[in-house]
């Protein structure tokens, strides 16, 4: 048996392991530590150094779940883009025996370890590969932009590729999009006030801006932002503010006087809705070219971009390909897997043959019962709980309950597949408000996504196929529309996730058995987290964001949990007419 370790020392820091060529476990190292995206960084000094340290948790999570320690690992490699000290890092925070396990990609390495994920982890013998991020590998001043390649076999081929300048003269469609999204002010806070991309004091919460896009209009007015050009998209930090300055002096005079809630007004939701449009038309002039280039007719996407999901749909329904596939952990996190399978396929040459395949994205730990019940003693007189069947909370759902659902092992990336996820019902009016307002504390504009069972998925949106990661956004069917508005966004669009059985029985037992009750085969799935916060990892996790929300029940690993003597809130959706 031979283990491999991977490593993403980037932010959204992560590890994975795996073992004769298959994913055993992968995990962010926010799901461990509680700090969103978890960059790594420690202060030394008066301010004056930032050291960044491995994903330590995350690494010890791998080893558990593979049963071993860290000097039984045959190889381990890492990656982190901009400066790559992959190696020192590793060697530095690892007590390790035999220094020689541990190894990088060739540089430049960033754009090579999201095609490794996206590509080992695809379906297809041979594919193009096209990965689109913020930023990739830094070297002599320059900073990988965009970059397509070709796979074919185990084989990964570099075909183009282009960069960007560190001052920003030019810059990636992340960047682009990452600067409106900062000046909509949709950051997550965090560090100093100056910390992050354009100094916006955080991470850019890209998605935000794409949940507001739907409710603006079409700027043409404003004209083009980005210049094509064959196979580079060009955009300069300069050029942006000038347009920027520009189009709040014509238009921003409402946006300018807001001191809260800024995005609630036309000149911010058109600005969402241009930035978007951009962005879509960039990654079909991209899917074009990439076609174009390698003749292939299966498309390999990653990089943070492929989590916009709207443009991802518009790249399958519209573009040249005939199939895409985007890996669950599309970003950063991912590249722990594709360091691990790289390291597999081209560094230990462990054969032609790859197991990678992503089926599912629950590369978690399931917690065992024992577990479980010596978390849920810790609520003994503030919680109660049962064992039941996953009939019981089908039955809770049907009556507009809100039910947070933790069963089997998380899921790799930012999107809960029904593991870790709050399920409610996507018949009721005030279901989406109520869990904005309510539940989990966000912005009223955000759209809520549904999991519909495989086999229904056509009866009720205009798609046909697979969606397994949630990273594809449909029209909701024109006359299922009125009969789903806490799914169907504004636009009449969702971000659908199938489900199927072979893949995860007991979820698509939980919606069978809804559809049974109420004939729509179709539940509203969202995060289990509150606001700001990464998804709850482990059973103590899970009851302690329970205990505090207005969250009515949680199902745990078959152990039915409810809050005693509690009374709905007044605009609970339990209480209020459909």
């Amino acid at each position: 048996m031979t283990y491999i370790l991977g490593v993403n020392l980037s932010h959204d820091r992560s590890a994975a392991i795996v073992k004769d060529g298959e994913v055993l476990a992968a995990i962010e190292e926010e799901r461990l530590d509680r700090i969103k995206h978890s960059e790594g960084f420690l202060v030394q000094g008066h301010f004056e150094r930032l050291t960044k340290i491995i994903p330590i948790k995350s690494i010890a999570y791998c080893l558990d779940a593979a049963g071993i320690g860290i000097d039984e690992v045959d190889l381990i490699v890492g990656n982190r883009p901009l400066g790559d000290r992959t190696v020192p890092r590793l060697l530095r925070d690892l007590p390790l025996k035999d220094k020689s396990k541990v190894r990088a990609f060739p540089f430049p390495s960033h754009h090579l370890a999201h095609a490794a994920t996206a590509f080992y982890t695809s379906p297809f013998e041979s594919a193009a590969i096209l990965i689109v991020d913020q930023a990739g590998s830094r070297t002599d001043g320059m900073v990988e932009k965009h970059t397509l390649f070709t796979g074919d076999g185990i084989e990964l081929a570099r075909v183009a590729s282009t960069e960007y300048p560190v001052d920003y003269s030019d810059m990636s469609i992340g960047l682009f999009y990452d600067f409106f999204t900062a000046k909509l002010g949709f950051t997550t806070r965090y560090g100093t006030p100056d910390f992050g991309v354009f100094e916006c004091g955080g991470y850019p919460e890209a998605g935000k801006t794409m949940g507001l896009a739907p409710y603006g209009e079409p700027r043409p007015d404003w004209g083009r932002w980005l210049t094509f050009d064959g196979f580079d998209i060009t955009v300069s930090q300069e050029g942006l503010e000038q347009i920027w300055k520009g189009i709040v002096a014509s238009d921003g005079a409402e946006f300018e006087s807001l001191t809260e809630r800024r995005w609630d007004c036309k000149f911010a939701k058109d600005v969402a809705r241009k930035v978007q449009d951009e962005l879509e038309e960039a990654m079909l002039h991209l899917a074009a070219e990439a076609h174009r280039r390698t003749g292939e007719t299966r498309l390999c996407l990653g990089g943070g971009v492929m989590l916009n999901s709207v443009a991802n749909h518009r790249v399958l329904a519209e573009g040249p390909f005939d199939e895409v596939f985007i890996p669950a952990p599309a970003g950063d996190s991912g590249v722990a897997i594709g360091a691990a399978l790289y390291g597999w396929h081209q560094i230990l040459e462990g054969g032609t043959e790859r197991r990678g395949q992503m089926t599912t994205a629950a590369y978690g730990q399931r917690y065992s019962e024992a577990r479980v019940l010596e978390a849920l003693q810790a609520y003994e007189g503030e919680l109660e709980w049962r064992r039941a069947p996953i009939a019981d909370v089908a039955a809770l759902l049907a009556e507009h309950r809100i039910v947070a659902w933790v069963n089997g092992g998380s899921e790799m990336g930012p999107r809960a597949l029904g593991h870790r996820s709050i399920l409610a019902d996507p018949r009721h009016p005030r279901v989406r408000d109520y869990l904005n307002d309510t539940v989990k504390h966000r912005e009223p504009f955000r759209p809520y996504a549904p999991s519909v069972l495989a086999e229904a998925v056509e009866d009720w949106f205009d798609f046909r196929g697979e969606s397994p990661f949630m990273l594809l956004v449909p029209s909701v069917r024109e006359d299922r529309r009125e009969g789903l508005p806490a799914i169907t966004h504004v636009d009449g669009t969702a971000r659908v996730q199938t489900v199927a059985a072979a893949r995860d029985p007991e979820y698509h037992e939980l919606i069978s058995r809804v559809a049974e009750l109420t004939g729509v085969p179709i539940v509203l799935n969202t995060s289990f987290n509150d606001n700001g916060e990464p998804i709850v990892e482990t059973p103590e996790d899970a009851l302690r964001t329970f205990a505090r929300t207005e969250i009515d029940h949680l199902y745990i690993e078959g152990y039915l949990v409810g809050k005693p003597g509690r009374e709905l809130p007044a605009d609970h959706p339990a209480r209020t007419r459909e």
